[in-house]
């Protein structure tokens, strides 16, 4: 049975070589998709630190989710039906509004809001903008609301290509 070469601490070359790669990794670019929830705000806190460690930028994205179902707080399945014009028109106002309070909490980040489901628009920004580290909150689901409604954040960590 061939052994993998030891080092004086018992970490194999492998190993070590894994670990040099993640200290030499460069991070520049944080991407923290948000929704304003109380679940969110570690979350900004978490990527606002990361990136005055690595001198990296930090890039909020609001995804609006302007089906009737989501603004009613419904899963998106129960009803697909596209909001009104006027609704739309006062969450895009707000969303604006609350990017621009924690765009200035977050000095040097950059906004972004997007209309869509937020499962693949995260996804889909953060290949767009070849983010280094996605940085997001979770509700914290469980039961039979998970089943229901799933979780964002699962489904990001599951299916994006940011290692």
């Amino acid at each position: 049975m061939a052994r993998k070469a030891q080092t004086a601490r018992g970490q194999s070359q492998e190993t070590r070589r894994k670990r040099q790669r993640a200290r030499t990794a460069r991070i520049t670019r944080i991407l923290a998709p948000t929704d304003f929830s109380p679940g969110a705000e570690p979350a900004l806190n978490r990527a606002t630190m990361l990136a005055k460690r690595f001198d990296a930028k930090v890039i909020l994205l609001h995804v609006l989710d302007l089906s009737l179902a989501a603004l009613a707080g419904l899963p998106p399945e129960m009803a697909a039906m596209p909001a009104t014009i006027e609704l739309a028109e006062r969450a895009r106002a707000e969303a604006a509004e609350e990017m621009r309070r924690l765009a200035a909490r977050v000095p040097g980040s950059r906004t972004i809001i997007r209309d869509g489901s937020p499962r693949p628009v995260i996804l889909d920004v953060a290949g767009e903008l070849k983010a280094d580290l996605i940085v997001m909150g979770t509700r914290g689901r469980t039961g039979l609301a998970k089943v229901f409604f799933g979780s964002v954040a699962e489904h990001v960590v599951r299916n994006s290509r940011v290692v």
